[in-house]
């Protein structure tokens, strides 16, 4: 078995149904890979819609298997441990695949042993055409950087790349096994609705901090298909939101300071974005460039600021940040208390 196929997912029944048989409809030789369905705590049709597929699957093998603490990290990490394949691709359950997806990254590690992991292009598939205010924004962030990380679209280089600067998104990419059992897997990211960790910003971080190298495959293309609920003020508030708590959470990966130390860095984010917090309450769901700047600017740093007071008074939140090995002993199923009052995804 050289590649695994890692999708997790939760109560998102119809949209696994069409990531799977993406998957399973591979330009690829069919012995060749394995599809993982990483059920993490679904209580809709998830199992059965997995078991019906699991008889139409042109001889591609196809498994189930459950994750029942709820975390993208915790169902990324059970597959990857029940993963048969020395090359492992994860992606997520509102994507679908190129017909040369899995040969692109196979043709690319072969041929750069000395490359660990690697990532490709994201191209978005439209549930509805997009508001032009949101294309204007999309497109002012994806001008210079050729990425709009809000919702996980990229496509920066026109050919292949391999360096240590090089990096991934989970919706698109690919680990050398031994490699992420080495550097201790992900760290946790979302959990509910609220995302506390870096996830595979952090997993990059470990292979960078070793020196090891990361390509960029730009035949290895995968459509990431956006509702219609993500091209909203709402959303892109609550996405940057979960972006500056990943941001304390590596702020503070290596050392959380004394409370003292804590409570004038807290001070410092309210500082210097108070009036932002007061503007956007004004502005609230207001369009225009400049508001939604305003809007987004206090979604992340009144985030920033809520993590860092819940640093101050949560050992159990403490102990998360610290962690840095969360896949090679029990540490996949520790519960952390803090998560019972979050909203579920």
């Amino acid at each position: 078995m050289d590649i695994s196929i890692i999708i997790p997912t939760h109560n998102r029944a119809a949209l696994i149904e069409e990531a799977v048989r993406s998957a399973v409809g591979m330009d690829y030789p069919p012995g060749r890979y394995e599809v993982i369905v990483v059920d993490n705590a679904s209580t809709d049709s998830t199992p059965e819609v997995v078991k019906n597929l699991q008889n139409n699957t042109n001889g591609r093998s196809l498994h189930y298997v459950r994750e029942e603490q709820l975390g993208l990290h915790h169902a990324r990490h059970a597959g990857a441990r029940a993963a048969r394949g020395e090359v492992l691709v994860f992606t997520d359950d509102d994507a679908s695949f190129d017909l040369g997806w899995l040969k692109a990254y196979s043709d690319a590690f072969e041929e750069h042993p000395e490359m660990v992991a690697a990532g490709g292009p994201v191209r978005p598939v439209w549930e509805n055409a997009p508001p032009r205010w949101f294309v204007d924004y999309m497109e002012r962030e994806f001008r210079d950087s050729k990425m709009f990380g809000i919702l996980s679209l990229m496509e920066p280089h026109d050919k292949f790349c391999l360096g240590p600067e090089a990096f991934f998104w989970g919706v698109n990419m690919a680990i050398r096994r031994d490699v992420l059992f080495k550097v201790g897997g992900f760290n946790p990211e979302a959990f509910g609705n609220t995302w506390l960790g870096d996830g595979e910003s952090g997993l990059d971080r470990k292979l960078r901090e070793r020196g090891m190298l990361v390509g960029y495959v730009p035949e290895a293309i995968v459509y990431h298909h956006i509702s219609a609920q993500r091209m909203t003020v709402e959303y892109l508030c609550l996405r940057m939101a979960n972006q500056g708590a990943c941001q304390m959470y590596s702020h503070f990966h290596y050392g959380v300071p004394h409370w003292l130390g804590l409570f004038k860095h807290a001070a410092d984010i309210a500082l210097r974005n108070g009036k932002y917090w007061a503007a956007a309450l004004l502005l609230r769901g207001r369009t225009d460039t400049r508001s939604l700047d305003i809007q987004i600017n206090a979604a992340t740093t009144q985030s920033q600021f809520k993590y860092i007071a819940r640093l101050m008074f949560d050992k159990e939140l403490r102990k998360l940040v610290l962690k840095d090995d969360w896949l090679n002993t029990s540490s996949g199923s520790v519960h952390f208390p803090i998560f019972s009052a979050l909203k579920k995804r």
